[in-house]
This record gives structure tokens, sequence and C-alpha cells, in this order.
């Protein structure tokens, strides 16, 4: 009978602990979850979806020139007569892409801030040089009024311009507002031994800052050096050589020729950084059956050494003769290089004959 009471007893128990777990388990499985949490999620992903295809939209408004604007900063632009010939000049597509061509390698390197003024002063070189245009230059001015309206169409994104500042705002008021947090336990812990250090960087500061003020005198200027002049040069004969940069020109010094010297020196003093580049770009140009010198140069009183002009001097002559100057034309693509390749070529075929 004991043995019939105690199995009795422990089926009841199995039985009550499954029923538990189903309970548990039906509980569980039925238990709702709650919509407005999905619904929610997928509100979300769907504004961010749509955040993402709108942002590249936004980013396409920029701001352009109107043809008005553009006569108003172009003048020469307003001459009816002019645009009439240059536009009404007969033009096939392999002459149209040879000057094309050309053209862009000269422009090539040029910042877009910059591109529509580089354009413009070609635009005003060509015509002031002959005042009767022949067809050749009547279709570079062509190809140069097409390119400076899409130079001048180029606009800016204002808003993700805006939109950075913002972040950038932020996250240096938080990483001030932290430095000021640490700086503030800093010095309750340790005291007076920060206010020593703090003296001796103070100090050092100070005295970087006293040697960047006696490095920096005056505004920067734009200096570049002629060499290899005819003995007789005048200024105006230089302004004609550099003609296309006439309203860029702010000086032009010619120092007395030394005694014994066939050739005589000038200083041209430029506006601005693109302006002293197409100078630059003038390098080895023909002048009276003479190679003039285009060349960097320092001011008298700078701490630049002779070796750091010297490097830089050839720096940008390697840069003008691979033709990344403003104005610069590659020496692979000028037909003096290859006249001089067929010489030594018939040289060559001369010699070993």
């Amino acid at each position: 009978m004991a043995l019939l009471d105690s199995k009795s007893d422990s089926k009841p128990k199995t039985l009550n602990r499954k029923r538990k777990f189903d309970k548990i388990n039906k509980k569980t499985h039925n238990s709702k979850k709650p919509k407005f949490s999905e619904e929610k999620h997928e509100t979300e992903s769907q504004e961010t979806i749509e955040n993402l295809v709108k942002a590249p939209l936004k980013s396409k408004e920029t701001v352009s020139l109107s043809p008005e604007q553009i006569a108003e900063r172009y003048p020469i632009l307003n001459d009816t007569e002019l645009v009439k010939k240059f536009l009404g000049v007969p033009m096939t597509n392999n002459q149209k892409g040879r000057v094309r061509q050309m053209l862009r390698d000269s422009l090539k390197g040029t910042r877009d801030n910059i591109l529509p003024d580089v354009i413009y002063s070609k635009i005003q070189s060509i015509v002031k040089t002959d005042k009767e245009l022949t067809e050749a230059e009547l279709r570079k001015i062509r190809i140069l009024y097409n390119m400076l309206k899409t130079a001048a169409d180029i606009g800016v994104p204002k808003k993700k311009v805006i939109k950075k500042e913002k972040a950038k705002k932020t996250k240096d008021t938080d990483k001030v507002d932290l430095s000021n947090d640490n700086t503030d336990n800093k010095k309750e812990e340790e005291g007076e031994t920060d206010k020593s250090k703090d003296d001796v960087d103070g100090q050092i500061t100070k005295n970087v800052a006293d040697k960047k003020e006696q490095k920096v005198k005056g505004p920067k200027r734009y200096v570049v050096f002629v060499g290899n002049l005819p003995p007789n040069i005048e200024k105006e004969k230089i302004l004609e050589h550099f003609s296309n940069l006439n309203n860029h020109i702010v000086d032009v010094r010619l120092p007395p020729r030394g005694e014994g010297k066939k050739s005589s020196i000038a200083y041209v003093e430029l506006k601005d950084e693109y302006s002293y580049e197409l100078a630059l770009s003038k390098h080895h140009s023909m002048m009276d059956n003479k190679r003039i010198n285009v060349l960097y140069t320092t001011q008298k009183n700078s701490k630049i050494s002779k070796g750091e002009a010297k490097s830089t001097s050839a720096k940008l002559v390697a840069l003008q003769k691979s033709g990344k100057l403003i104005g610069s034309i590659p020496v692979n693509r000028k037909r003096s290089h290859r006249r001089n390749k067929a010489k030594r070529a018939r040289a060559k075929a001369e010699a070993e004959s």
C-alpha cells in the first residue's frame, strides 16, 4: 500500500510541473507584441530613406550667374559687334577640337574660383593686341567665350557648407567644454604645480608668436625676375610682352645695366597668385631674338636662404615645363620640341650611315 501511495503522489507532481511549463510557454508565444513600436520603426526607416533620397537633390541647388551678371562682370562681352563676329565665324569640328584642347592644356591646374577671370584675361589679350582679328583668333575667342559661360555657371552648394560649419562649431564647443572641465579638476588636484607649467607654456608660445611676427613683414608680394633681356630694353617693350597681364601688373623696375654686360634685367610686380603663375609661364619665351628667363625671386630682407630660393625656382621651372602652371603648355606638345626631336633623329641617321 505504501508503494501505491508513493506512486499516486508522484504523478500529480509531474503533471503540475508540465502544466506550469505549458502555461509559461503559451504566455510567451501568445504574448502580443506592441504594434506601435513596429509602426514607429517603419516610419522612422521610411523617413531616413526619404531624407537620403532628398539629400543629393538639395546639394544640387547651386548659385549660378545670369547672362546680365556675366555681362556686368566682363564688359568686353557687351560689345555686340564683337560677339556677332566670333559667333558667325565658320568652324569645323576638327578646328574646334584642336583649339579647345590647346586652351584646356593652358588652363590646366587653375582653381574654379579663379578660372573665369583667367579666361577673361585671355580674351582681353587677344582683343587688345590686334584691331583686325583673324578667323583663327575669332575662333579662339568663341571657344573661350563658351568656356567662360560654363565656368561662370559653376555654383557652390550653400546648404552643405552651412551644415558642415554648424557641425564643426558644435564639435568645437563640446571639446572646449570637456577641456574646461578637465582643466578645472586638474587644477583642484594638482594646485601650484600646474601654475608653474602654465607659465612655462605661456612663455614658449609668446616666443613662437614673436618669431612669427618678425618673419612676416607687410603683405605678400608677387615679384618676378626677368633676365637675358636686350641691352637697350624699355618698360613699354616689357609691357607689350606681358600684354595679357596688363591689368594685373603693379610695377616694372629696370635696374641699371652693369659694365661689360651684354644683357639687362628687370623685375615685374604682379597683383595676385594666378597672374604670378601666368607670368612664370612666359619662361624661355622669345623677345627680339633673345630667349628670356622669367624666374622666382625673393625680397631683399627676406630670411630665405639662397639654397631654398634656388630649389623653389627649379621646382617652378619643372612645373612650367610639365604644363602644370597656369598658362603653361607641356614641353612635349610644343613645336620647338618636335623640331628638335626630328633634328636629332636626322643627325643620328646621318652618323649611322
